[in-house]
């Protein structure tokens, strides 16, 4: 039986976002980093913000955690994805997820996403409904 979870969406700045409580796996902090996840169905690959990664990751820590190179299609340059854990904490999941790390937008103070879940790391793992811009519904039978 599927399980089904509803996630409402977060006012940032002027915009409705569905984000997901993450907690992400920090080997340089010694504990798990909360981070908040949006789910972008027009993304491949799952990408996380550069200081964020930063924050957790050193290069020592990364070496075994190689997954392959990727084209990130507007860069047109090979980047690196590494397996990292992450716990969501709206659903109680842990899912090893391979990201690559870019530099993107923060969007002010406050909450923002620090991590871009793409298509095919996340959304094949579950079915998503965006209804409109009030709630993002998860259903997913075992992840």
């Amino acid at each position: 039986m599927p399980r089904e979870i509803e996630v409402p969406f977060v006012k940032v700045n002027d915009t409705y976002l569905p984000l997901l409580k993450v907690e992400m796996e920090c080997p340089k902090l010694g504990s798990d980093y909360l981070i908040y996840a949006l789910p972008d169905s027009g993304s491949r690959f799952s990408v996380i913000r550069n200081d964020t990664f930063l924050r957790c990751f050193d290069e020592s820590s990364l070496k075994s955690r190689l997954v392959d190179k990727v084209i990130i299609s507007n860069l047109l340059t090979p980047k690196e994805r590494y397996n990292i854990k992450f716990r969501f904490v709206e659903f109680n999941e842990m899912l090893q997820i391979p990201v690559t790390s870019l530099d993107f937008v923060n969007l002010g103070e406050g909450i923002y996403p620090s991590l871009i879940l793409g298509r095919e790391d996340f959304f094949s793992r579950t079915m998503i409904c965006f209804d409109r811009n009030i709630r993002l519904i998860i259903k997913a039978n075992d992840l």
